[in-house]
């Protein structure tokens, strides 16, 4: 259920890509390795980019932003195991920013930084499947306009004057949009 998923999330990426690229912004989709690669630059050195793939398997579901609505952390029985599609954005880290758990009756539920919370079914129409990958387009079209500098904010990792004075980046990370 969760490779037909992210087929189907992968053609809304696609689609809203295209009218994306007809808006006049400059949107790239390319799969590599069984990934579905996003890239968005709003400008010179302004860009973002978040990749989707599923990852294999299934477990029990722990996260309870994502568990089925009717399971809960003390009852885990085999409906209550789930896909997951992830993404990652290098702008985020190295670990997943947006996960989705996808169950076996076609329901699923997401998190993460493009879209904080949501939920649905694997066969939603595709207007309504279109219209959550147009949220998350135009979230990485926000978090492309912020990098290059704008849109930063400070961290808590030390800078000292050696490294201010060998022109090494100061410590700083995106600011991601609310």
């Amino acid at each position: 259920m969760a490779r037909r998923f992210f087929g189907r999330l992968s053609a809304g990426l696609e689609y809203t890509a295209v009218l994306g690229r007809q808006a006049g912004f400059e949107i790239d989709t390319t799969y590599a390795g069984g990934a579905l690669d996003l890239r968005a630059v709003a400008g010179p050195g302004a860009e973002a980019g978040v990749s989707f793939g599923v990852a294999p398997g299934a477990a029990a579901e722990t996260d309870e932003d994502l568990m089925h609505e009717e399971l809960s952390r003390y009852s885990l029985k085999p409906s209550g195991y789930s896909g997951r599609v992830l993404g990652w954005s290098a702008e985020a880290g190295d670990a997943p920013c947006q996960t989705f758990a996808v169950y076996r009756d076609g329901v699923w539920k997401t998190r993460g930084l493009f879209v904080s919370k949501a939920r649905g079914r694997v066969d939603d129409p595709d207007d309504v499947l279109n219209g959550f990958c147009l949220r998350i387009l135009g979230r990485l079209i926000d978090v492309a306009s912020l990098s290059g500098g704008a849109g930063r904010r400070w961290t808590d990792e030390s800078y000292s004057i050696r490294g201010l004075l060998e022109g090494r980046r100061a410590p700083t990370a995106l600011r991601w949009p609310r």
